[in-house]
């Protein structure tokens, strides 16, 4: 592991007001991804984060993709070690593994009615691991 560091969170990070269990930045350093009490993974653009003038940029993406499919909060996210896949853990008691959608390929879309603009990018669940006996936690 490397050194600790203390980054502020932008009020724009947000799970709508719900409960943020969970952060990991992937391998790159590019995005960062967040688990929340409304039951969704969000991916985010960390140059934003890091960047005023990037953050002020309008053009430079921020919220890159929100991930849906878990029916209870979601407690942990990790990105696996060559940052290709993206492992989630929830109350509902499943793993769910997703990775970015290739061109052509079914992805994950926002629910019936959203308002949320369209993602960035596309990422879709490849995996889900069943039979957890209770909520999975770190």
């Amino acid at each position: 592991a490397g050194p600790m560091v203390h980054v502020d969170k932008p009020s724009w990070v947000s799970h709508g007001g719900q409960p943020i269990f969970s952060i990991d930045v992937h391998p790159d350093g590019s995005r960062f991804a967040t688990a929340g009490q409304d039951h969704q993974v969000k991916l985010w653009a960390l140059k934003p984060v890091v960047n005023i003038e990037a953050e002020r940029d309008e053009s430079e993406p921020q919220l890159l993709a929100t991930l849906g499919g878990h029916l209870g909060a979601v407690n942990c996210v990790r990105w696996s070690v060559d940052g290709v896949l993206l492992a989630s853990g929830s109350d509902d008691h499943l793993v769910m593994i997703w990775r970015q959608a290739a061109a052509g390929e079914a992805a994950g879309s926002a629910p019936f009615g959203s308002r949320a603009p369209p993602p960035t990018e596309r990422w879709r669940c490849v995996l889900t691991l069943s039979g957890h006996t209770g909520d999975v936690v770190d």
